[in-house]
């Protein structure tokens, strides 16, 4: 694999409150066979849709509403068995 997978979760007012730190715990406690594919950050907005439900990721630069934890896991290893 070259270069890692960039995932970046919001953690703006209305994402943090809906569910976006939930996503920055699960994030940095993925095990770490899943997080040397990751390069993780944080934003206190990654753009906000109307109509879509927070909280916002991007991974590789494609905006994702509405995550939960679960779907965070899911996301990121598909994201992983596509590249590597």
């Amino acid at each position: 694999m070259t270069g890692k997978i960039n995932l970046k979760i919001c953690v703006g007012t209305m994402c943090y409150v809906m569910g976006g730190a939930e996503l920055r715990d699960a994030a940095e406690s993925l095990p770490p066979e899943v997080k040397e594919h990751l390069n993780i950050t944080y934003s206190p907005c990654i753009g906000c849709e109307e109509g879509l439900r927070p909280p916002f990721i991007e991974i590789n630069g494609k905006k994702i509403a509405g995550v939960s934890k679960i779907n965070l896991i899911q996301i990121v290893k598909e994201e992983i068995r596509n590249v590597v």
